[in-house]
């Protein structure tokens, strides 16, 4: 007979006190913080216990305190968060590194050790157990379950050696599980694309999976199929050209059909193709195209592993014609499948030039351009011009709608008339105020001793980086190039290196200040520009505006105007500060549409020529005359446009609301025969004009201008 077994009665209880023993000592004075990461996302819902056996940790935090009164703070970053990431890429752990920092925390409790780091080169965790140990603070894991009820809770003090390599192991374990399980499930995926098993890729149109895991299957989704084909055909047509090609595709609504219900069930459709909600597919990349006539999966050709040429034939349908897709494959690549080189290659027609030295500009990468319309997306890069042999460089900016896929010009900025534009902006607010390097050297300290509070994690993180960078460089020399370990210490170099370039890029992006001794320098730049600023090298003038300007943005106004917008640091400038910025050479128009020739031929003769601008808004007379002169129409009746001549209608009533830029026609008009009588295309190409004074108390004449119907623009420049 077998040993008698007695039940031990009991209630059901929100959750266990699984905590049994003696409780570890803490520091009672501080707050313990209990840091919850779930790293799939959706797992809060999929794998709810384990959120809510992470979260439960709070009451055993309590439990610490003994009869003390608890301090217990949550940091919980959810689900969908890994523990690959950086400090300051954790919202959560970057808001409990900076408390570490300030001295609030005493102790951590965790639910495992890898929730706060799965950290391949150990960076992240160096600098996180060197706080820990300065600030003295512990981090406990507790048993979690009954079933661990032989686990001790562990107890990590950073001052004892001991533990911190105790920590340190476990830190290695857990990125070992990314090195180890993960690794291991990503060659079994691999070992079933060796066997032409689909893997979970993306597809090109035309293709979907059917069937369930290891009976998954790659067939032709027809509706799709169908436009694939008839896109292939069309670029055979226009002679593999998928510029123009893109362009064609920018005007349909879709390229392809919205996927029915039935269809979602019955299929797996995997595509980068992007989905316009109740009207169909779309791309959104000017690659895209390119991309699919290259793609070998339309011919039934699959590639186990992109980093190897081996290819099975015949492993699924095929969506093109074999021979049909091999010429557009040898069009756009410039050789055949066979790896044969051959002459007449379609490929990109404009060769991007990229530049060994960032271009001279102040503003590159920090001017923003304003989009028209809440539909559409801007940016701005540089552009290098080259005329009779003279190189000058320029703003560019461009414009796209988020459905298409091709962007075009929208403004050229002459970049160093810009550039000076602004200088001589803050030369004018320094002129006005003799205090202003003294206040800016004030705030930019307290903007220092401030962001060593809350981005602390970032310097910390770079120094430990270039530690490690040191400690590798080391290890590098003693290492000869042919031992294995050679190559891992070059990897380890280059993921580090990575890191450093990114958070370098964030702390610049913050507009963090680098040292005192930088703010020292700004502050000998504003109190003698005109000797200290030839001195400066190009990345401390950028690095200069950088910490004295939060935010410079430009909105293309008309063809010739843009409005300058500069959000100054509050001590160089406490308001924002506005210019309306006149150009030379205007924006480039497009061909005069069959609408516009039409205007032309039905007003042109005998219409009154303010009339007729208005007609064609975007078009100077000069420019309508020259599209005269190619219809063969003439004028019946003598014009006097005057300074018109060379303006177009949206120069003087930009929104086409019947409202002048400058409140009148006849102010504005004056306004415009001063930016003309000041500027030149190559000399002077840009001219300023600012709406409010460098001072507030210039505020006062301007509004009494404006209530005496006098113009209220401050100055030109």
């Amino acid at each position: 007979m077998s040993q008698p077994k007695a039940f031990k009665l009991r209630q059901v209880e929100d959750r266990r006190n699984n905590y049994t023993g003696v409780l570890p000592e803490i520091d009672k004075t501080r707050t313990t913080a209990v840091l919850v990461r779930q790293s799939k996302s959706g797992a809060d819902t999929t794998m709810a216990e384990s959120r809510e056996t992470q979260l439960g940790l709070q009451e055993y935090s309590k439990l610490l305190y003994g009869n003390a009164e608890p301090q217990v703070e949550l940091y919980d970053e959810g689900a969908g968060v890994s523990g690959q990431k950086r400090i300051d890429q954790r919202a959560e752990l970057d808001r409990l590194y900076r408390d570490m920092h300030k001295g609030i925390i005493g102790t951590i409790v965790l639910a495992r050790e890898d929730r706060i780091f799965r950290n391949k080169h150990m960076d992240q965790v160096g600098v996180f157990t060197k706080l820990a140990e300065e600030k003295r603070i512990k981090v406990i894991v507790p048993p979690i379950s009954s079933a661990a009820s032989d686990e001790r809770t562990k107890v990590y003090d950073f001052t004892s050696y001991r533990d911190l390599v105790a920590f340190q192991d476990k830190m290695r374990e857990a990125y070992g599980y990314i090195a180890g399980h993960v690794a291991y499930m990503l060659q079994c995926k691999q070992n079933k694309a060796d066997k032409g098993g689909y893997d979970g890729r993306l597809l090109p149109p035309g293709l979907a999976v059917k069937g369930q895991k290891q009976n998954q299957v790659i067939v032709i989704y027809e509706p799709w199929a169908q436009e694939m084909r008839k896109l292939a055909l069309r670029a055979q047509a226009l002679d593999w050209n998928i510029g123009k090609l893109n362009r064609e595709v920018d005007r349909m609504a879709y390229l392809f059909p919205e996927i029915p219900d039935e269809d979602r069930e019955k299929y797996l459709i995997k595509t980068c193709i992007h989905r316009i909600p109740g009207v169909g597919y779309k791309p959104r990349s000017d690659q895209t195209l390119r991309d699919l006539f290259t793609n070998e999966m339309l011919i039934g050709w699959w590639q186990p592993d992109d980093d190897k040429p081996d290819v099975i034939v015949d492993n699924h349908p095929a969506v093109l014609d074999y021979a049909l897709f091999a010429e557009g494959y040898a069009r756009l690549k410039g050789y055949t499948l066979e790896g044969e080189l051959i002459d007449n290659y379609r490929g990109k027609t404009r060769i991007q030039e990229t530049r060994e030295t960032p271009p001279d500009l102040l503003f590159h990468g920090k001017l923003i351009l304003t989009p028209p319309s809440p539909d559409e997306t801007t940016f701005i890069s540089s552009y290098e011009q080259i005329y009779e042999q003279k190189s000058t460089l320029n703003y560019l900016g461009y414009r796209k709608r988020n459905n298409q896929m091709t962007k075009r010009r929208w403004c050229c900025i002459p970049g160093n008339a810009f550039d000076t534009i602004v200088i001589e902006r803050l030369l004018a607010l320094e002129n006005a105020d003799i205090t202003m390097s003294d206040k800016v050297k004030t705030t930019l300290d307290q903007v220092y001793n401030q962001q060593s509070e809350d981005f602390v994690s970032i310097p910390q993180q770079i120094q430990g980086i270039k530690t490690q960078l040191t400690e590798n460089a080391k290890k590098r020399m003693k290492t000869s190039v042919d031992d294995p370990m050679y190559e891992m210490l070059e990897e380890e170099k280059h993921d580090l290196m990575q890191r450093q370039k990114s958070l370098e890029s964030k702390k610049e992006k913050l507009g963090m200040v680098d040292s005192p001794e930088e703010i020292e320098q700004l502050h000998s730049l504003l109190g003698n520009f005109e000797s200290v600023w030839p001195t400066f090298d190009l990345d401390q003038r950028q690095r200069a505006f950088s910490l004295l300007i939060n935010r410079i943005e430009i909105e293309v106004v008309s063809p010739h105007w843009i409005r300058l917008s500069i959000d100054w640091l509050d001590a160089v400038c406490p308001r924002l500060d506005v210019a309306y910025v006149w150009k030379a050479s205007p924006s480039r128009g497009e061909k005069f549409s069959e609408e516009e020739k039409e205007i032309i031929r039905q007003h042109y003769p005998r219409t009154n020529y303010m009339e007729i601008l208005e007609l064609l808004p975007g078009r100077t007379w000069q420019s309508i005359q020259g599209q005269t002169a190619l219809m063969g129409i003439k004028r019946e009746v003598v014009a006097d446009p005057g300074v018109c001549v060379g303006i177009c209608y949206r120069d003087m009533v930009p929104k086409m609301d019947g409202e002048y830029l400058f409140r009148d026609y006849e102010t504005t008009i004056e306004y415009i025969k001063k930016a003309i009588s000041n500027t030149a295309k190559s000399a002077a190409p840009l001219y300023a004009l600012w709406v409010l004074p460098e001072t507030m108390d210039g505020l006062e004449g301007i509004v009494e201008r404006y209530l005496g119907g006098k113009d209220c623009l401050s100055q030109a420049s």
